[in-house]
């Protein structure tokens, strides 16, 4: 349950992150503005450090699950 809940908060922070820095023009599209990009490499260091090696599935995870946070709020 400790790592759902964790998977989908790294997953609004790369949503939130995204959303924020997409205001600024000369920030480079990926991977600040992408919300896949931002939120994978926003949590792949944590989950390494809390999980090991699965840390990068779960930071994959992440990352397709702030695409649809993306999708469903548009």
């Amino acid at each position: 349950m400790e790592i759902i809940l964790s998977i989908l908060g790294a997953a609004g922070l790369g949503h939130m992150a995204a959303d924020f820095l997409s205001r600024w023009d000369w920030l480079p599209d990926k991977p600040c503005k992408c919300n896949m990009c931002m939120t994978f490499w926003l949590s792949v260091g944590p989950f390494i450090f809390l999980s090991g090696g699965v840390g990068i599935f779960y930071a994959a995870l992440a990352s397709i699950i702030s695409e649809l946070y993306l999708k469903i709020l548009l």
